[in-house]
């Protein structure tokens, strides 16, 4: 009977006795105290590894869309740039050709004044050849002296890349009297498709100067010039040649008097 109470006890005193930190059963869950020994036993809070896969998967969804905008927006302002630099490339080139071909002259006088053009093509490329002489004024340059009349070539070369055309510009100042002004030329224009120049002579547009029937020194009444840009698009301006029909009454001196301004 002893043994007995001893057992029960025993049991008395193990039941009785507050379980210790090392008795305490763990907490699997936040939301679920099924292993709470006590009511007021609190569980630290956590996630499952499911969980953090998941608001992995999602941010990484969020940060992707985010990348996707703004890639977009970055290749969409460089195309606009592109755009703008080639738009203004084809205008002020279209400006400068119509300017000093409205300055054209050519004289009676001298045959190497008239305005020559010349159709060809590069790689399959629409690519003229314009000549012609024109007023213009002086530059300012100290190295070269005061002039009023230029002979100007316009031609196109294969550019860098070998599929495009470079337009250049060639000037040679005082060109009816001789002098060791060199020669000077620029490029204005890259990665053209087509350079073409029309010339009107009263009745027709042609695309070769001089026509056969007329003196060589006959100027055209009025020029198209027409840039073909890399992605095709075509942009043209007619511009009219004022000392077209006065080639008898044209100075040629090609260099300024002092009575001038």
């Amino acid at each position: 009977m002893s043994t007995a109470l001893r057992s029960v006890g025993l049991l008395s005193v193990v039941s009785t006795t507050p379980p210790g930190p090392s008795h305490r059963a763990p907490c699997i869950h936040a939301r679920l105290h099924p292993l709470a020994t006590n009511p007021g036993e609190k569980c630290e809070l956590g996630f499952t590894l499911i969980e953090i896969l998941l608001a992995l998967s999602v941010l990484s969804v969020i940060l992707l869309l985010l990348l996707s905008a703004f890639t977009g927006a970055a290749r969409v302002r460089e195309t606009l740039s592109s755009r703008s630099r080639e738009f203004r490339q084809i205008r002020l080139v279209l400006d400068r050709i119509g300017t000093e071909l409205m300055c054209a002259f050519a004289t009676s006088a001298r045959e190497d004044s008239a305005l020559t053009l010349r159709e060809d093509q590069l790689s399959g490329m629409p690519a003229a050849t314009l000549t012609f002489t024109a007023f213009q004024l002086p530059d300012g340059d100290s190295g070269h002296p005061p002039a009023e009349i230029v002979k100007i070539r316009y031609f196109p070369r294969i550019g860098t890349d070998g599929v495009t055309l470079e337009l250049h510009r060639e000037q040679s100042d005082l060109p009816f009297i001789e002098n060791k002004i060199p020669v000077r030329e620029s490029a204005v224009a890259e990665k053209l498709r087509g350079f073409r120049i029309e010339l009107y002579d009263g009745t027709k547009w042609v695309k070769e100067w001089p026509t056969g029937g007329n003196p060589k020194t006959t100027l055209p009444r009025k020029a198209a010039v027409t840039l073909v840009d890399a992605r095709g698009e075509t942009y043209r301006r007619e511009v009219p040649i004022p000392l077209a029909g006065q080639e008898g009454n044209v100075t040629w001196s090609g260099r300024r008097s002092q009575g001038r301004p």
